[in-house]
């Protein structure tokens, strides 16, 4: 198989799975509860999720946690992440072959 193919399809097989892995970013508030009299408190963290994850929470996301700048970052690191695997997968199959040969 040429290269370029392998390459092309390795991508997008990587770019199936990788929405399902928890790598993605997601800013979320965390409340803690308090002893005192005060009540609890409310902070704004990070949470590391899955995109699918991320899209099933997007509906309910306020503007505080910027929903759309998050997701764009998301969606590209998935593109890099899918990169990554395939060029991984080409470099694999580059040095079985070059293995194969010897």
């Amino acid at each position: 198989m040429k290269r370029a193919a392998r390459l092309v399809i390795s991508f997008a097989l990587a770019l199936v799975a990788v929405p399902f892995l928890p790598l993605y970013i997601e800013r979320t508030m965390l409340r803690s509860w308090r002893v005192d009299r005060l009540g609890d408190q409310i902070d704004w963290g990070w949470k590391l999720t899955s995109l699918t994850g991320y899209w099933w929470n997007y509906h309910y996301m306020v503007g505080e946690q910027r929903p759309v700048l998050w997701l764009k970052l998301d969606i590209t690191l998935a593109v890099l992440y899918a990169l990554m695997c395939a060029l991984a997968v080409d470099r694999a199959f580059a040095w079985m072959k070059k293995r194969k040969t010897k």
